[in-house]
C-alpha cells in the first residue's frame, strides 16, 4: 500500500534571479495518482525550485555558499 501523504525538503532560489539557495521542509503533502508530490501553488509562487528531496534533509553545504561568505567578509 502506497502512502497518501509525504514529507519533502525543497531546495529553491527566489525567482527570477535569486543568488542564495533556500530550503524548506513541507509536511503532509498529497501525492498524485502517479506518486508525484503535489507542491502547493502558494509555495511555488516566486521560487525557482531546483530539487525535491524525500523526507526532512539537513543541508550541510551548497554550491556557492563559501564563495558568497568570503565575498561578504573581504
Amino acid at each position: 500500500m502506497q502512502a497518501t501523504q509525504a514529507t519533502v525538503t525543497v531546495l529553491y532560489y527566489d525567482a527570477p534571479v535569486g543568488l542564495i539557495m533556500h530550503n524548506a521542509v513541507l509536511n503532509g503533502l498529497s501525492l498524485s495518482e502517479s506518486g508525484r508530490v503535489m507542491i502547493p501553488a502558494s509555495f511555488r509562487n516566486g521560487k525557482s525550485i531546483i530539487a525535491v528531496l524525500e523526507g526532512e534533509c539537513k543541508i550541510l553545504n551548497s554550491l556557492g555558499e563559501r564563495v558568497f561568505a568570503q565575498a561578504n567578509i573581504g
